[in-house]
């Protein structure tokens, strides 16, 4: 099978791939630093509205993932960056399965959810 495949191109051909897609849970120190290093990420808080004005990661827009989460994540750029989190991290887990199922490439996902985003030194607006 493989010399099949390697057959196929010329030489020096290359084949080209698509992006592998990065779709992991990080630790809250690592969301700080990705948060600090570029303004092109889109913070995600995938809990209820209440818990959200209670207090959320600063910029963070908020989608509940349990109201219609695909549907408003399906009408966002799937080739952007994004953090997404919850209150401990579960809800966000399945939140990182979702967007990677429909087909998003960068997606993380906070450990631990805001409460690890505190615990860490991360500021929290209300």
């Amino acid at each position: 099978m493989l010399l099949a495949v390697s057959g196929c191109t010329a030489p020096g051909e290359s084949i080209e791939n698509d992006p592998v897609p990065t779709l992991r849970t990080i630790t809250a120190s690592e969301a700080i630093l990705l948060t600090e290093s570029g303004p092109t990420l889109t913070i995600i808080d995938v809990r209820r509205p209440d818990e959200y004005a209670a207090g959320h990661i600063p910029g963070a827009a908020n989608i509940d993932i349990s109201s219609s989460f695909a549907d408003e994540v399906g009408n966002l750029d799937r080739d952007g960056s994004y953090l997404i989190y919850c209150a401990a991290g579960v809800r966000g887990e399945s939140a990182l399965k979702m967007m990677g199922d429909l087909g998003f490439t960068e997606v993380y996902n906070l450990g631990g959810g805001i409460s690890a985003w505190q615990r860490a030194g991360g500021s929290v607006a209300r």
